[in-house]
């Protein structure tokens, strides 16, 4: 090779290594850079560690000491703040929101502007309403889903709700037997909605007898076959608990009380034209009343539906009147004159005397019924029931007309002790499923279309007791996703759905 050429080359080698060896340092220096600013932050990383490992002693005496002092020392304690995983909110601002809809009734809108105006002067949260509807719902999916206890001594209350649409939700209420005889009836009093639980919830476009002994059946399984079944006598419901019984004989189907005496004075009254007429001038009366200075005198409203469970406060209200002394009324409207009163109350009210006698007839209806009603209530079915009734009603003298009636409730409470093999008393009621279906309806009436959705959580909440405790392990158990599928599984598009889907393609 020539000099020059070896020149050339050798001056291109010593460039590239100059270079490289430039690079090289860059690379030091970035390195040391690096390396101060990382000592810089491990000496800041350590000392907040001092002063958290500092905080949690602190918090950890403070707590003992808390543990140490009489709870009953204090009337307000301080209460510490609980996180369930994967929430923002903590868990007691979870709990009085849910409370505040169970309990108290309230919206989920009405419930988020309550917090957000407790936010102002308290340290209290303010979650939007979505969020708490979303609580209700996963912690009712919770308690539906919890696994209950298996047993050879429930008791079944089963009775179905529907809403707008073809879809009925079967629902099955248990309370074991032991807490009834042993508890409920030593106190005297009438089942609470947290005595027992909600063991089954099914829905269906087709509730017939098979598809609900099919549900018994399952649900029979998992927590086993119950000594006694409660319901009424709709047709579907009863057949289905007749073919339940024929697989197994020993369990108990009783007859609810409650619709067994509305049914026997359905039968009495609705084809009686004297009460039906006293009806129409009821109502008729009302709107004539309902907007004059006598309004405080119209009758009561009548129920759209289930009209012969309460037929005692038109009763009772044309009795009290017929028995009101006019001065009381007149020194009630002082600023009007006496004769216009005279014959107002003469107009509106003359007619109510025509049914004086029927009246009478009817209120003791209503107490031969009411009376066994709060009987069986407090004390069950027991072999000394027929005889605590007919002691109950001996005062009183039942015409010839009534005799009849008298005669079924006697047969009724005849046949229902007849299925008692031992001396302790059975339930007699379902009272306490209607309350909560009462309360379910209250909840659903706020929607836009009361069609089953997932509103229907509500009703295994309604029997919870929402400690701190359950709450926390409900959120962290139950899921946004689990909750999106269960809904997913029963039931189908929504009705608010279809409607807007159908009205955004017009």
């Amino acid at each position: 090779m020539s000099p020059s050429r070896l020149a050339r080359y050798f001056k291109s080698s010593r460039d590239n290594w100059k270079n490289k060896a430039l690079e090289k340092q860059d690379k030091l220096r970035g390195f040391e850079q690096k390396i101060r600013d990382l000592e810089k932050s491990r000496e800041q990383w350590k000392e907040q560690a001092k002063k958290a490992g500092k905080k949690v002693r602190e918090l950890e005496r403070e707590l003992e000491k808390v543990k140490k002092t009489d709870k009953s020392s204090s009337k307000f304690q301080k209460v510490i703040p609980l996180i369930a995983i994967g929430h923002h909110y903590t868990i007691q601002t979870i709990q009085i929101s849910v409370q505040q809809v169970i309990y108290g009734g309230n919206s989920y809108r009405s419930v988020s502007t309550t917090m957000r105006l407790l936010s102002e002067n308290f340290e209290v949260d303010s979650p939007h309403f979505s969020s708490i509807r979303k609580w209700v719902a996963r912690v009712g999916l919770y308690e539906l889903s919890r696994e209950k206890e298996k047993r050879d001594d429930w008791i079944f209350i089963v009775d179905l709700t529907l809403e707008l649409g073809q879809e009925k939700a079967m629902i099955v209420y248990g309370v074991t037997l032991e807490k009834y005889q042993e508890v409920i009836v030593q106190e005297k009093r009438a089942l609470k909605h947290t005595d027992g639980e909600i063991l089954s919830l099914e829905v269906t476009a087709t509730a017939t007898g098979e598809f609900i002994q099919e549900k018994l059946e399952l649900l029979s399984n998992e927590v086993g076959i119950p000594q006694q079944i409660l319901g009424d006598h709709g047709s579907n419901l009863k057949k289905g608990i007749q073919l339940y019984q024929k697989n197994h004989p020993e369990v108990i189907y009783t007859y609810d009380v409650t619709h067994a005496m509305s049914n026997f004075l359905k039968q009495q009254l609705s084809q009686d034209e004297t009460y039906q007429k006293f009806l129409f001038f009821c109502h008729k009366c009302r709107l004539k009343l309902q907007q004059t200075e006598l309004a405080f005198l119209s009758p009561p409203s009548q129920r759209s539906q289930c009209r012969y469970f309460n037929i005692e406060r038109l009763v009772n209200w044309g009795k009290q009147l017929l028995n009101a002394p006019l001065e009381v009324i007149v020194k009630l409207m002082p600023q009007a004159n006496v004769k216009v009163i005279y014959q107002r109350l003469k107009e509106k009210l003359f007619w109510l005397i025509n049914y004086e006698e029927s009246l009478k007839s009817w209120e003791l209806m209503v107490f031969l019924t009411r009376s066994l009603e709060t009987q069986v209530k407090i004390d069950g079915f027991n072999q000394q029931s027929l005889e605590k009734f007919n002691n109950q009603i001996i005062s009183r003298i039942i015409p010839d007309n009534l005799l009849e009636f008298q005669e079924k409730i006697v047969k009724y409470i005849s046949q229902e002790i007849s299925h008692l093999k031992t001396e302790k008393p059975v339930l007699a009621t379902t009272d306490v499923l209607e309350s909560i279906f009462g309360k379910y309806k209250h909840f659903s009436s706020r929607c836009p279309l009361k069609d089953l959705r997932q509103m229907l959580l509500t009703i295994p909440l309604s029997t919870m007791n929402l400690t701190t405790d359950v709450v926390k392990n409900a959120l962290e158990t139950i899921r946004g996703i689990d909750l999106e599928e269960w809904i997913e599984q029963v039931f189908e598009q929504s009705m608010l759905s279809k409607r807007k889907t159908l009205f955004s393609a017009a």
